[in-house]
């Protein structure tokens, strides 16, 4: 009897021990810091685009190609699975720039031609920044 009993002992030791070796594992990771993913989306579609610059409805970027990143440049965009996409290192840039200076980005973007509409935006933006 005695004997069992000290062999019940031992698997419970052996247990104990094992699960503590599990939980000391376990506590590492969790004291690790986090690693974050370098690796952002490398192309966004007009949705994603409309959704981080906000200010306008997805209707209206879809229908004004030039406010999308790239001001309306074919160079600036690509087609996946045909859907309209820009490279994350335009969007990055385009999500930066307000109407006071979109102008200056459509010309840097080569645009060369720019609606009216717009030119009269930028100007209303110009005015009110200088105003204040």
């Amino acid at each position: 009897m005695q004997n069992n009993y000290d062999l019940d002992l031992k698997t419970i030791q052996l247990q104990n021990e094992r699960l503590l070796r599990e939980i000391s594992e376990l506590h590492k990771m969790l004291e690790a810091p986090i690693e974050k993913s370098d690796v952002s989306k490398e192309f966004y579609t007009v949705q994603e685009c409309a959704e981080m610059k906000g200010a306008a409805s997805l209707s209206s970027y879809k229908a004004n190609r030039f406010m999308l990143p790239g001001a309306g440049n074919s160079k600036y965009c690509v087609y996946i699975l045909g859907r309209l996409a820009f490279p994350a290192s335009e969007v990055k840039r385009w999500l930066t720039v307000d109407d006071s200076s979109y102008l200056d980005y459509a010309r840097e973007c080569g645009v060369t031609v720019i609606p009216e509409k717009y030119l009269r935006l930028a100007q209303k933006a110009k005015q009110k920044a200088g105003g204040q």
